[in-house]
């Protein structure tokens, strides 16, 4: 009877075998083994990943900035800062695989992906501009995750030979169960480009919001203390707020509150505030939408 390891291998190697098929297999395979964190990946390649998971490293795919002239059209947008431009400019793409290969199929001259709500002010506010803005990704910019997955699919097969574990048929030994469950090797999550290190730096990250209510400065305050944010910069910020008033339907912050915005982001820029100014500008116009009621 063949072994379900060694036709892992031959389908990873076959590229007429979709991701699809592959993933399937790992899946069984994951699951006969009882090997968690392997399943897990597995299962979020199938699936898709949750806003509250880490996208690899492979999911995040950097694209060019541009602003939206009514007139002009696209500009591309500049960003004189290296870092700043790289947290800006990466997406994480958290589709499943399979729809990760419909966009590559489906948008063979690029795709553009908006940014919209209070993603859209914090970069306004960033550059003082009230164009839209978005990024756009060439044609070839996802095959690299298509590749990486069936390529990690292929290492988790040869690690899994190399252990000792190819099974029978569908069925494994207890002994080889033994194996990958001893094993510090076969994880699919230690593989090198597969986690990576994981950083604050993405612009568009699921931030954790406690204001349930707008207008409600205390929630406001203890969402911008939980990010580092000084208790005198909360302060200012009160002042900020007293100062513009009522900001009615506008849909846009007051003048003071987008000074004090670009003075904290200021702050982030130069080191003095713990975090990466991209995130700064996600993070304050996250909370400040969410207090008037914006978002």
């Amino acid at each position: 009877m063949s072994s379900i390891i060694l036709e892992l291998q031959a389908d990873a190697m076959n590229d007429n075998v979709s991701i699809q098929s592959l993933l399937r297999k790992a899946y069984a395979i994951a699951i006969k083994l009882s090997v968690e964190d392997s399943r897990q990946w597995i299962e979020a390649e199938m699936n898709g990943y949750d806003a509250g998971n880490e996208v690899p490293m492979y999911r995040r795919i950097k694209g060019a900035l541009q602003a939206v002239n009514p007139v002009r059209g696209p500009i591309p947008v500049h960003v004189g800062d290296t870092e700043m431009e790289d947290n800006i400019s990466v997406f994480h793409f958290r589709q499943s695989i399979a729809e990760i290969e419909g966009i590559v199929s489906k948008h063979s001259k690029g795709f553009l992906i908006p940014f919209t709500g209070s993603q859209l002010s914090s970069i306004q506010d960033v550059f003082q501009s009230d164009f839209s803005f978005r990024l756009s990704f060439s044609a070839t910019s996802l095959l690299p995750v298509v590749d990486n997955v069936r390529n990690t699919i292929l290492q988790w097969a040869l690690r899994l030979e190399q252990e000792g574990v190819t099974g029978e048929g569908l069925n494994f030994s207890t002994d080889e169960v033994k194996k990958a469950h001893m094993s510090t090797q076969i994880n699919i999550k230690n593989f090198q480009g597969v986690l990576g290190d994981v950083t604050d730096s993405e612009l568009n990250q699921n931030l954790e919001m406690t204001i349930g209510e707008s207008n409600n400065f205390e929630e406001l305050a203890k969402y911008l203390a939980g990010h580092n944010v000084p208790e005198k910069d909360i302060v200012e910020l009160k002042q900020a707020i007293d100062s513009d008033g009522d900001i009615g339907s506008t849909g846009q912050f007051g003048s003071s509150v987008s000074s004090w915005v670009g003075n904290m982001c200021s702050k982030a820029a130069s080191g003095g505030w713990s975090i990466s100014l991209a995130t700064a500008a996600n993070v304050l116009g996250t909370g400040i939408s969410k207090f008037y009621g914006l978002s």
